[in-house]
């Protein structure tokens, strides 16, 4: 018996499909790798493209909020110009004022967003105060200059609820997505880091910073200005002057009624 024997052309055909095979398969796989490579570029770059706009977004919004506590700042700074306190202003609301602004001050130059929120409130809580005060005592310098620019200032407090509102839902937008995977690998790799929120104190949490010592130990109670002492004294005078003029008038109607029944 005679064993098969191989065509060489057909062996020559069988390896050179195998390798048409081969050639194929690491075609295949190379343009799925490109492709897949491209689907990640894309991504990455649309990933970054957002993240970018999220955070430009957030800053427009920083900006309008805080040219709103700049007007605040620069007319409640009236006061201090003005030495309201030599006038009859409570020393405590103008030492209030002053801790105010330098708290403003401090946070703004480190870019404290909280600090300055704090500020802010504290501010919110000051103006109406100070703007009264300043409206029932018409013989001030400047009154009307004085009124018109704390008015502004309670204006610019009224406009703080939706610049608040907005600059925190774009801060929460852009937070959001830099936490989410695989955003967060682009996030670390590109450096975006997270938008502080802007909390504003409420009324009772401004009255507790300043609350006697005895209560918190944050603040000393203020001592009373030479105006303080100058109003009291004057009110003692008044009450005195009163006084007598009372017994003055309380003698004269005596005297008529002596004089009616000697009639």
């Amino acid at each position: 018996m005679h064993g098969k024997r191989t065509h060489p052309a057909s062996d020559a055909n069988s390896q050179f499909n195998i390798a048409t095979d081969m050639s194929a398969t690491v075609m295949l796989l190379t343009v799925g790798a490109v492709m897949v490579m491209l689907l990640i570029l894309l991504w990455l770059y649309g990933a970054y493209n957002r993240m970018v706009d999220l955070e430009e977004e957030t800053k427009n919004q920083w900006q309008n909020l805080e040219a709103q506590i700049d007007i605040k700042d620069q007319k409640i700074a009236m006061v201090e110009q003005h030495d309201l306190v030599q006038v009859g202003l409570e020393s405590n609301i103008y030492e209030m004022i002053v801790d105010a602004r330098k708290m403003f001050a401090t946070a703004k130059s480190a870019g404290d967003r909280s600090s300055m929120g704090q500020a802010s409130g504290m501010m919110d809580s000051l103006m109406p105060k100070v703007l009264g005060f300043a409206e029932d005592n018409p013989q001030l310098t400047s009154h009307n200059v004085l009124v018109e620019g704390l008015q502004q200032g309670v204006q610019a407090i009224s406009k703080m609820g939706s610049e608040v509102e907005e600059y925190n839902q774009s801060a929460k937008n852009y937070n959001t997505f830099i936490r989410m995977f695989p955003a967060i690998l682009v996030a670390k790799m590109m450096g975006f880091l997270p938008a502080e929120y802007f909390d504003e104190l409420t009324r009772e949490q401004v009255s507790q910073m300043f609350s006697r010592r005895a209560d918190l130990g944050s603040f000393v109670e203020s001592k009373r200005s030479d105006a303080d002492v100058k109003t009291e004294v004057l009110k003692d005078e008044i009450q005195a002057i009163e006084a007598e003029t009372e017994l003055l008038e309380a003698k004269a109607r005596l005297a008529a009624l002596k004089e009616s029944l000697e009639e």
